[in-house]
């Protein structure tokens, strides 16, 4: 059994004949627990398919485009929805 899963299971370290400093010195990570290394762009090409990004991009700059409309809006009008946005 895993230290992890004895740790859950609240059993005393001690009682097991656990070392935890000889333990954690020789034993290596899980594969599952280290990070690959690579950039965002790559990350991006790896885990996301290209229809799917670039429709959210589209996503994202139409609700940019509406935000900037509506500060416009708001600064030919004067009228400010909420008070925090008044000057």
């Amino acid at each position: 059994m895993s230290i992890e899963a004895q740790a859950m299971a609240g059993a005393d370290y001690m009682e097991c004949g656990i070392d935890l400093h000889d333990w954690e010195t020789n034993q290596p990570p899980p594969p599952y627990l280290l990070v690959e290394k690579m950039s965002c762009s790559e990350a991006v090409r790896k885990y996301c398919n290209d229809d799917e990004v670039k429709a959210n991009e589209e996503k994202v700059k139409a609700k940019m485009r509406e935000w900037a409309k509506a500060v416009v809006a708001m600064n030919r009008t004067g009228s400010y929805p909420n008070k925090w946005m008044q000057k």
